[in-house]
């Protein structure tokens, strides 16, 4: 084997390492984005929840107020 083919083929070891190394990367960040999405869905949950307690106690604050006042 000459030394140019030796080259070669380790040109090309490294680069499938360097490949395998990032598939491995990006496979753990699709899982992360993933895991980013369903916290994003249950705080977008929650939010909504919050919202409308929020417009009910201001509902029932009102009632309240204007019962006082009658």
């Amino acid at each position: 084997m000459s030394k140019e083919e030796f080259e070669q083929r380790w040109a090309r070891k490294s680069l499938r390492e360097m490949l395998s190394t990032v598939e491995k990367r990006v496979g753990k960040l699709e899982e992360s984005m993933e895991d980013t999405k369903e916290l994003n869905n249950v705080l977008g949950g929650s939010i909504e929840d919050l919202r409308e307690q929020s417009r009910d106690f201001k509902t029932i604050s009102t009632t309240m107020a204007l019962s006082t006042r009658i």
